[in-house]
């Protein structure tokens, strides 16, 4: 199993998700991508946290498929390496970009105002549209 060493360190733990719960995450996902796009006009920081938060989401939605979620300690970049051990290499490409954007958006939403542009927010966007479909196929 790619997920032993996880489980072993703490990172993540098992848990048993309800189709509900699963269902209900994927909707926060698409919520989110819906107003990451609606915040495009407003501000790009926050259209771009938005997004970020979409796509973990929909992994997050896709550990509970597969019976775990990260603990609470660095659970966005466990979700990410979760998601490299699970995922086929097609998909590597897309974790590694959403892994750069979450120390991006550590950055944005804790250190500095107007950190992003509008070419970042505008590609975090379209990946995370492209990501989220895939990974819904995939649940």
């Amino acid at each position: 199993m790619p997920y032993q060493e996880l489980l072993k360190e703490g990172k993540i733990k098992t848990h048993q998700a309800s189709p509900e719960e699963i269902k209900d995450i994927i909707e926060i996902a698409d919520r989110d991508l819906s107003f990451a796009k609606e915040a495009m006009s407003h501000n790009w920081d926050w259209a771009f946290t938005i997004a970020y938060n979409a796509a973990l989401s929909v992994s997050r939605a896709y550990m509970f498929k597969l019976g775990y979620r990260p603990s609470s300690a660095e659970s966005h970049k466990t979700v990410w390496h979760f998601m490299l051990l699970s995922l086929s290499e097609e998909h590597h490409d897309s974790i590694h970009f959403f892994n750069r954007m979450r120390v991006k958006r550590n950055k944005n939403l804790y250190d500095h105002a107007g950190l992003i542009s509008e070419t970042e927010g505008r590609q975090i966007i379209h990946s995370t549209e492209k990501y989220i479909a895939a990974v819904k196929k995939i649940i």
